[in-house]
């Protein structure tokens, strides 16, 4: 019997590439170490991939990095009753869902923020793509559930925009007085007034930074904030098992920087799935639909909630070497 065919969605251009190369190197990974459990077809993830998916009869499709090209496509596989596991976005049953939840990544940046010894927030994202693949949307909408989060507990917040990137968002604007806009100048120049416990007690303002931007992006921006380390803390949404990622470790060496990011990262929720899928095909080639979605699962060991996401995961602070070492 031939191997069952399983598409795999992976953005292959645009900015959620990082998403992509994560699948794909799993892949690759189940690949060489199963080699006869499924055969795997690579997709773009577009608009109107869900047709060509569902027109090829495979066994299950993985993958999807943006939201809104998988909100569509999952009701399509669904009437075509194919399984389909989501390691990165969000998504309903049938599908199987192991996404970061996006709510809990902005509670955290604001409670992180006040466990550091902050009154004061300043919210600065950048204006182009998700600040970290697979873990939030658009920076704007990230920003303002940060600032929501921080006003419910208690912080005083100022949110600022960046204006970053040169007309090309692949290109960012190499001259510090252009990377920085006024607005984040003034923060970033502001004299830090005496932090808690060492300076006139009620009047005394501790601020912290929650820097929101792909995490590609994120080292230049750590080099162009003059006096960052004049925050009582940088907190930025990250992703260790990203190329991307020593670059910010090197950026941030030597300032408060805190990375918040979720107990299963990108790679981690793309082993799963995978494995679990290869596995359960390898046993029973015959599996299809809902039966091979809960025996997936099953074999996910986690236990995944009805909106999405592992049911229970926490979003973890911690500074940047302490991540996940399962990369």
């Amino acid at each position: 019997m031939p191997a069952p065919a399983v598409a795999v969605v992976a953005p292959l251009t645009g900015p959620r590439t990082a998403s992509g190369a994560v699948l794909l190197a799993e892949v690759d990974r189940i690949r060489a170490v199963a080699p006869g459990a499924a055969d795997w077809h690579v997709h773009h993830e577009a608009r109107g991939v869900a047709d060509a998916v569902t027109a090829e009869g495979y066994a299950a499709v993985v993958g999807h990095a943006d939201p809104t090209v998988a909100d569509g496509a999952i009701a399509a596989y669904e009437e075509a009753r194919l399984a389909c596991l989501l390691p990165f976005v969000r998504g309903r049953p049938p599908a199987a869902s192991w996404a970061a939840d996006d709510s809990r990544l902005a509670r955290t940046l604001a409670e992180g923020a006040v466990a550091l010894g902050a009154s004061l927030l300043h919210v600065v994202a950048a204006t182009a793509g998700p600040p970290s693949p697979g873990t939030a949307g658009d920076s704007d909408s990230l920003a303002e559930r940060v600032a929501d989060a921080a006003r419910a507990v208690g912080l005083a917040v100022e949110v600022r925009d960046a204006d970053i990137l040169a007309t090309d968002a692949d290109i960012l604007v190499p001259d510090a007085d252009i990377l920085m806009s006024g607005a984040v100048r003034t923060a970033a120049h502001r004299p830090r007034t005496p932090e808690r416990g060492h300076g006139t007690g009620a009047t005394a303002t501790a601020t912290a930074l929650a820097l929101l931007a792909p995490q590609e992006r994120l080292p230049p921006l750590l080099r162009a904030l003059p006096g960052a380390d004049r925050y009582e803390a940088v907190l930025v949404p990250a992703e260790c098992g990203l190329p991307s990622f020593p670059a910010l470790a090197g950026a941030a060496r030597g300032l408060p920087v805190w990375a918040v990011h979720p107990e299963l990262c990108l790679v981690r929720r793309a082993r799963v799935a995978l494995t679990a899928l290869a596995t359960a095909l390898a046993e029973d080639p015959a599996l299809r639909g809902p039966r091979l979605t809960a025996d997936v699962v099953t074999r996910s060991a986690h236990l995944l909630g009805p909106a999405g996401g592992v049911l229970g995961e926490g979003t973890r602070v911690s500074r940047l070497p302490a991540m996940c070492p399962g990369c």
